[in-house]
């Protein structure tokens, strides 16, 4: 899309709604390609075709990208009153800081609409800025498809780390009602680097199956509560599709390239176990590497 500047405005000179809605959109992803941080978020408040401010995360310090694009409206004299804010992550409407919450500041400022490019897949963020705003009346919208996708790609190294874990030993927090329960655990960041597809599904309030798929994959540590009280994995049961693990218990996941050992140490369930909202599974691990086959004369 062509821009041109108009008594300090920028003006996206798409044609339509829909158009000028994407243009806004695309502007945003290219906001977030800015951040210098790996939480690479974006923002754009227009009104119409009009770019009224713009922003992203780490351009200026401690304050998010639409933290930014309001400041810099408020400082110039321009009035979003009504206006739209396009951000390619969900606004936060929580903080453990003395920020004021994103979601906040936009209906103190009295933002119409908001559009959103992906939703916070932290498992104590996610859609609690939707909601915040829906119900302080703000109209929300998705980014088109494709460019929820370029969203989720401009901040990929961020949203990564509640899908995806790496290190021999490590651990993780995620939401397994996201993602259909997937999450990958590898060796490093290397892209042929040994990994294990780990899939969570929902059981109770202080247990949670880890699914294998079908029979041969996925084991239970009966009773073992550490990992060096576990000798050799392949001794275990794999006969189920699934198995139950308790907080504090430990499921083994195998393939080809040996054994991750994963054990749970705490379960935030769902609502229909007792859970407040907020869905998570913490997890430690260790993986134990297949040997090597030696060769024979």
């Amino acid at each position: 899309m062509e821009r041109r500047l108009l008594e300090g405005a920028v003006v996206a000179t798409a044609t339509g709604v829909d158009g000028v809605r994407r243009s806004h959109a695309e502007a945003a992803i290219r906001e977030a390609q800015h951040s210098p941080s790996n939480t690479r978020v974006g923002a754009v408040i227009a009104r119409g075709q009009t770019v009224l401010a713009t922003g992203y995360t780490g351009e200026r310090t401690g304050l998010h990208a639409e933290q930014v694009a309001l400041a810099k409206a408020a400082e110039n004299d321009v009035d979003v009153t009504g206006a739209q804010l396009f951000t390619t992550l969900e606004p936060c409407a929580n903080s453990r800081t003395s920020r004021v919450p994103c979601c906040q500041l936009i209906t103190e400022a009295r933002l119409a609409e908001v559009h959103i490019g992906e939703y916070d897949p932290n498992p104590q963020v996610y859609r609690l800025g939707w909601k915040f705003l829906r119900d302080h009346g703000v109209k929300l919208r998705d980014f088109p498809a494709d460019l929820r996708q370029a969203a989720h790609e401009a901040s990929a190294n961020f949203t990564e780390v509640f899908t995806r874990g790496t290190g021999m030993s490590a651990g993780a927090k995620f939401d397994f009602t996201q993602n259909g329960g997937l999450f990958t655990i590898s060796v490093d960041d290397e892209k042929e680097s040994p990994c294990w597809k780990t899939r969570w599904t929902n059981r109770g309030a202080k247990s949670i199956y880890l699914y294998g798929g079908h029979p041969g994959f996925v084991a239970l540590a009966r009773y073992a509560h550490e990992f060096d009280e576990i000798d050799d994995p392949d001794a275990l049961d794999y006969g189920g599709s699934s198995v139950p693990i308790e907080i504090g218990s430990i499921g083994i996941m195998r393939n080809e390239h040996g054994h991750v050992l994963c054990k749970v140490t705490a379960i935030e369930p769902t609502t229909d176990h007792g859970g407040s909202g907020h869905v998570s599974v913490t997890i430690k691990w260790e993986i134990r590497l297949a040997a090597a086959p030696t060769s024979s004369d």
